[in-house]
């Protein structure tokens, strides 16, 4: 009897460090397929914008199909900062009323419309806009017709992961806090937004990095410029990178793809430094 045991204990030893094994080697290659696919996208990239590796590149205009990026740059800095304006103060609104206030039958009603406007494709959000406020509101091919565009589009990631963040914040820490006199709007900005705040910074950094990858929301609000973005919010067309990436890789013009190159290249190390401080802020 003992030994027919230690036969099916050793079987059982067998068989879980079998599946270990393969679960491990599943792990491994799905981050080799992951990390080959980062470095294939990067080398492409750094490989291709090699032509346009001088400081005219960063400091002129583009002018056709050729020039420089400095206005796509400036442009894409200037409408991510729109677009943060606008969804963090809605995305943590959003998030505190469905915590606090919302009942439950509203709160799931809330993230449920929010779950599917984080589904609905990018260019109806750039439909939607160009109808809405380039003509209807009288906006004009503009930096707030984009960033109001861009913002509806990743509210949903604002709200969600701001909510996330706010639920991991002990309610009896909020009980403790009524208890000792505390009004509701004291909790909300004394406790409840300062023990998020990691999460909330995450999920704004999350969403300007998803707003800076469009293209179709931007074609239809900002249109496109070939001079520097100006304050000017209305009647006034802005360049982005992800312009010149999607218009110059189809010419035939070696500075034009070059410059497209570059300007993905640029996207990409962006995006990654915002993943990496996003990271170190929840760390």
């Amino acid at each position: 009897m003992e030994s027919s045991e230690i036969v099916l204990t050793s079987h059982l030893g067998i068989r879980r460090r079998f599946g270990l094994g393969c679960f491990q080697a599943v792990n491994y290659g799905a981050l080799t397929l992951v990390m080959a696919a980062f470095w294939a996208i990067l080398w492409t990239l750094v490989r291709g914008s090699l032509p346009a590796w001088h400081w005219s590149t960063w400091f002129t205009v583009s002018q056709g199909l050729g020039g420089g990026l400095a206005n796509a740059i400036v442009g894409t800095l200037w409408l991510s900062c729109l677009t943060l304006l606008l969804v963090v103060p809605m995305g943590i609104a959003t998030a505190t009323y469905v915590l606090i206030y919302a009942s439950p039958r509203m709160k799931q009603l809330t993230l449920l419309v929010s779950d599917v406007l984080a589904g609905v494709p990018s260019i109806v959000f750039g439909y939607v806009g160009y109808i809405v406020l380039v003509i209807a509101l009288g906006f004009g091919f503009s930096a707030l017709a984009a960033a109001v565009t861009l913002a509806a589009m990743v509210l949903p990631y604002m709200v969600r992961t701001s909510y996330l963040a706010l639920v991991e914040v002990p309610s009896a820490v909020r009980e403790q806090a009524l208890a000792l006199g505390f009004s509701r709007a004291q909790i909300i900005w004394s406790i409840m937004w300062a023990g998020a705040r990691r999460g909330i910074i995450g999920g704004a950094i999350l969403s300007i990095a998803i707003a800076m990858g469009e293209t179709a929301p931007l074609i239809y609000t900002a249109s496109w410029s070939d001079s520097l973005p100006s304050l000017a919010l209305t009647h006034h067309s802005v360049g982005y990178l992800t312009y010149v990436v999607w218009t110059f890789i189809q010419q035939p013009y070696p500075q034009a793809i070059a410059l497209a190159y570059m300007a993905g290249l640029i996207l990409v190390l962006l995006v990654g430094a915002m993943a990496v401080l996003g990271r170190a802020i929840r760390a």
